[in-house]
């Protein structure tokens, strides 16, 4: 699955609706969402560099076909290319871990909104110990702390966690890093 479907479909599963709903929500003024705006804006330049990317394969492909018939003019092309490629691929990467990030910071605002709301604090399970505990152990691994890469760790670790649970830990590893 490519990244730019991956994200998209992501994006819907957070928001609970397709994204053509959430363009149209937002033209009319009907999310007072501050994140959406950003998430659709970073999404709309994702799914431009995907095609950029798959616009450059093209490219390389037919140069290293020209390359391959003994063509050296095709040479440089082919470099040119698989460069433009390269770069290409690590700006994809890049613009969709900052969705995530996004997605990662609308869940932070919904949580801060539900906690003022309520009053008081509910303690964690005795088996949301154990979760941030394994937890802990996966994010003094990972180069980044977001949700999906936390999310992988614990799956690597066969350890499966509903989204409602993983914020939780999540904030709780961010809030633990932030004191140190």
């Amino acid at each position: 699955m490519s990244t730019v479907i991956y994200t998209r479909r992501l994006v819907e599963h957070r928001y609970g609706h397709p994204l053509e709903k959430l363009h149209r929500g937002l033209a009319s003024g009907r999310s007072d969402d501050p994140v959406l705006p950003i998430l659709l804006r970073r999404l709309d330049g994702l799914a431009q560099t995907s095609a950029d990317t798959q616009s450059a394969r093209r490219n390389l492909e037919a140069a290293w076909r020209g390359h391959r018939s003994s063509e050296p003019a095709f040479k440089d092309l082919v470099l040119l290319y698989a460069t433009e490629v390269v770069d290409l691929e690590r700006q994809e990467q890049s613009e969709a871990e900052g969705v995530w990030d996004l997605l990662d910071v609308r869940l932070l605002l919904d949580r801060s909104s539900a906690r003022r709301s309520s009053a008081h604090r509910v303690a964690p399970a005795p088996d949301d110990r154990e979760l941030l505990d394994i937890a802990r152990e996966v994010a003094a691994g990972l180069q980044r702390l977001n949700r999906e890469a936390l999310r992988r760790g614990l799956r690597k670790r066969g350890v499966r966690v509903s989204n409602r649970r993983l914020g939780v830990v999540l904030q709780r590893l961010r809030a633990e890093s932030a004191f140190r």
